[in-house]
Order: structure tokens, then C-alpha cells, then sequence
């Protein structure tokens, strides 16, 4: 199993790390005269209070693991306004036209498929690949307009 390395971040910005093939959530800090030191690390919140109870004056962080973008590196400042032209808006994809044209009743699984395939030319986009976004959005609670086949 691979090894993972765990970090917690004391107030005063100093860093206790824990390399473990276990998984970690929580660590459990203590501040001396001198410095924050890890009393110990743990899976689950409620472990992590048990554990600060064991040990006075002791506080619960959470933990990251090391190579996360929070655990490594600052949040990037904005140094420029960004702009509003249509070149650096993102571009569309298939997926997110599909989900924003399965919210038009009017429209079909095939006129769906149509208007995916005159945007996008090499695109594979087939009626049942509709259904299945249309029903993995209503999984997830969105209320995707339900459609019928007509029998001819």
C-alpha cells in the first residue's frame, strides 16, 4: 500500500507532517513555551476530541495531505481584472450542452443529438447517451423534464 503524508498547520504557521498508510482527518496540537508540537493524528472528528480531551490546552486541526494544492502552495492572487470578452470565456463542451438543452421540454432526445453534432461534427452522441445524462442528473435531484417516445 502506498504510503501517504499527512499535514497539519499549527496557528503560528508551523508544520507537523505524519507519513502513514493509514488515513488521517484530524490532528490533535499542543503549544509549549517554545512551539506547537503533534500530540497525534486521526481518522475520525470524534477521535480527535477524545484526544484533545486526554491532553489540556490542546487544540483539533485537519489535516491535508501533502502534494494537495492547499497543503503546498498559496492561494494565487489576482493581479489583473479579468476580462468579459467572449475569446476568454470557456469554450462549451458536449456535456454541458447536452444537460443545457435536456432542460427544453420541447425538445427531443434526437433534436438533441442533432443540434450536439452540428456544434460539435465528430462528436458520437447518440439518444440513449442523452438518456443516460438525463437520468444521471435526475439522480442527483435535478429536475430534468421527462420525454416520451411517440409510437408511430
Amino acid at each position: 500500500m502506498t504510503k501517504t503524508t499527512y499535514v497539519a498547520t499549527a496557528p503560528d504557521g508551523s508544520q507537523h507532517t505524519r507519513k502513514t498508510d493509514r488515513t488521517y482527518t484530524h490532528a490533535v496540537l499542543l503549544e509549549s513555551e517554545e512551539e506547537w508540537t503533534a500530540v497525534g493524528f486521526c481518522g475520525r472528528p470524534d477521535l480527535a476530541e477524545k484526544k484533545r480531551s486526554e491532553h489540556p490546552g490542546s487544540i483539533v486541526v485537519k489535516c491535508s495531505v501533502l502534494g494537495d494544492r492547499a497543503a503546498d502552495m498559496p492561494e494565487a492572487e489576482a493581479t489583473e481584472k479579468a476580462s468579459d470578452s467572449p475569446s476568454e470565456q470557456p469554450k462549451p463542451t458536449i456535456g454541458s450542452m447536452v444537460q443545457e438543452l435536456l432542460m427544453d421540454e420541447a425538445l427531443d432526445y434526437a433534436t438533441i443529438v442533432d443540434a450536439v453534432v452540428a456544434e460539435f461534427p465528430n462528436a458520437q452522441t447518440s439518444a440513449r447517451s442523452v438518456a443516460s445524462v438525463a437520468s444521471v442528473l435526475r439522480k442527483k435531484g435535478v429536475d430534468v423534464p421527462m420525454r416520451r417516445n411517440s409510437k408511430v
